[in-house]
């Protein structure tokens, strides 16, 4: 039962990518680039001004609810999944708290106008995202010679979401592709390791294979 909601908590993360869709279906003013416009952008709600012109996201508030929502969904995950890590608990839990508690820091201070909340925004961008790339590479060495097939698609993961990482503070690429890449490689692990607990055989003991958000 606690595999089985585990998953299912997993699985939701599907909810983020459709509220960011969402939210980019209310951007007026110049078009929204996903390749170019950070994803913090959808949930300003100040008008904002570039050189090309001027731009609104009318569901700001869907947006960052939507980072709340993601965070505290990894905080409970967390919580129900937290027996099943096999080794390095003592690093793969609390990775996994400051990855939720900096997703939620994002909602509730979104980047705009004033000092105070584009240095928190700032702060929980560094801990969602960051964080959330290293968690991965530490469930991928938590697992790894126990759970071979977990590993290897917790290590791919992480190796996306590093990249994306590495790319995003280097300035190579277009950002709001190269923060996707971090940001959506860790949805993505989620969501495949939601379904995979979900659609799997009930597990012969009382450990089943771990997955931590």
């Amino acid at each position: 039962m606690r595999r089985r909601l585990g998953g299912l908590l997993l699985l939701l993360a599907i909810a983020y990518l459709l509220g960011e869709a969402w939210a980019v279906g209310g951007w007026q003013g110049r078009p929204y680039s996903w390749t170019q416009d950070a994803i913090s952008s959808l949930g300003v709600p100040e008008t904002m001004w570039t050189d090309v012109g001027h731009a609104e996201s009318t569901r700001h508030v869907a947006m960052n609810a939507t980072f709340i929502a993601s965070g505290a969904r990894v905080l409970l995950a967390t919580l129900v999944l937290a027996p099943f890590v096999p080794r390095v608990r003592w690093l793969v839990l609390p990775l996994a708290v400051v990855h939720a508690l900096g997703t939620i820091i994002v909602g509730l201070y979104p980047t705009g106008l004033t000092a105070e909340r584009a240095n928190m925004h700032g702060l929980g961008a560094v801990m969602a995202i960051v964080g959330g790339a290293v968690l991965l590479a530490a469930i991928t060495a938590a697992v790894a010679g126990r759970h071979r097939m977990l590993a290897v698609w917790t290590g791919v993961c992480a190796l996306v979401s590093l990249l994306g990482c590495v790319l995003a503070l280097t300035g190579v690429g277009g950002f709001g592709l190269v923060e996707r890449l971090a940001v959506d490689a860790v949805i993505v692990w989620q969501i495949g390791t939601g379904a995979a607990l979900l659609l799997s055989p009930a597990a012969r003991s009382q450990r089943p294979d771990p997955a931590l958000p």
